[in-house]
């Protein structure tokens, strides 16, 4: 029996007055792996100063996973590579209970609604989900 993970990423801008070129956008659309296994998920950005990872379980509010100004979460670090304009989510061994929508943000959101990201949601990317199969 295997278990697959299948991740998806939302890339997200969240404040008002975003400027057009800012665009974030995904290396794949869908992540897929096995439990156990390291996985990143990669946002590359035009622009930003605060790049955030955010994780979502169906049917809940949002939760703040990491930022470049955080300690890391359990099983989770962030790579910032500045020059390559690149921020990874690096999941260390993936679980079942890993299986959730993460997001990648510009600014901090707004997370007390789970169905609004974003108050001033100017752009939105499609990206990946974790999900699980088997």
């Amino acid at each position: 029996l295997l278990l697959l993970l299948v991740l998806n990423i939302i890339y997200i801008l969240c404040f008002t007055g975003v400027r057009s070129e800012q665009v974030l956008t995904p290396y794949t659309d869908v992540e897929v792996s096995s439990e156990r296994d390291r996985v990143t998920l990669s946002c590359n950005y035009t622009s930003g100063d605060t790049l955030q990872w955010y994780r979502q379980y169906p049917k809940s509010a949002p939760q703040l996973l990491l930022n470049e100004y955080m300690d890391n979460t359990p099983g989770f670090s962030l790579n910032h590579a500045k020059q390559a304009k690149r921020v990874d989510l690096v999941i260390s061994s993936a679980h079942v209970t890993d299986s959730a929508m993460y997001y990648c943000a510009l600014r901090p959101t707004v997370t007390g609604n789970p169905d609004t990201l974003c108050k001033n949601l100017e752009h939105l990317t499609e990206g990946r989900k974790l999900s699980t199969g088997t």
